[in-house]
């Protein structure tokens, strides 16, 4: 390394660590939250992430191109972000679904695990 890269790098070390130190600094003056904020806080994420996904699924089985169709819906309501996990009869449905899931409001993101049914 040449003396010009040695000097670079310590400069970004330093200022990285600075920064680290600042925002330490920043979240020491912020009120520690109690157990019972925490589980409030949890339960109220909760909640969220239970309608919303109830949204998507109620859009999802009033669409009839997916009645045929197991899909479950899970979803993080802080994010937006839907994942589609289940069985579809063909890959056609897996588009539909994630169009459907992708208009409901809240919806940011929708990944999908759908997997097509194979007979036996």
């Amino acid at each position: 390394m040449t003396l010009r890269s040695k000097l670079l790098a310590a400069a970004a070390a330093a200022l990285l660590s600075s920064a680290a130190l600042a925002q330490t600094a920043a979240n020491a003056d912020a009120p520690a939250l109690t157990k019972e904020q925490i589980r409030a806080q949890m339960k109220a994420d909760h909640a969220a992430n239970v309608a919303l996904a109830k949204k998507v699924r109620q859009a999802i089985y009033s669409t009839k191109a997916l009645n045929d169709t197991d899909i479950a819906v899970f979803a993080k309501a802080r994010t937006g972000k839907i994942v589609l996990a289940g069985t579809i009869l063909d890959e056609s449905q897996d588009q539909i679904a994630q169009d459907t899931a992708s208009k409901v409001a809240g919806v940011q993101t929708v990944a999908s695990k759908l997997m097509t049914y194979e007979a036996p």
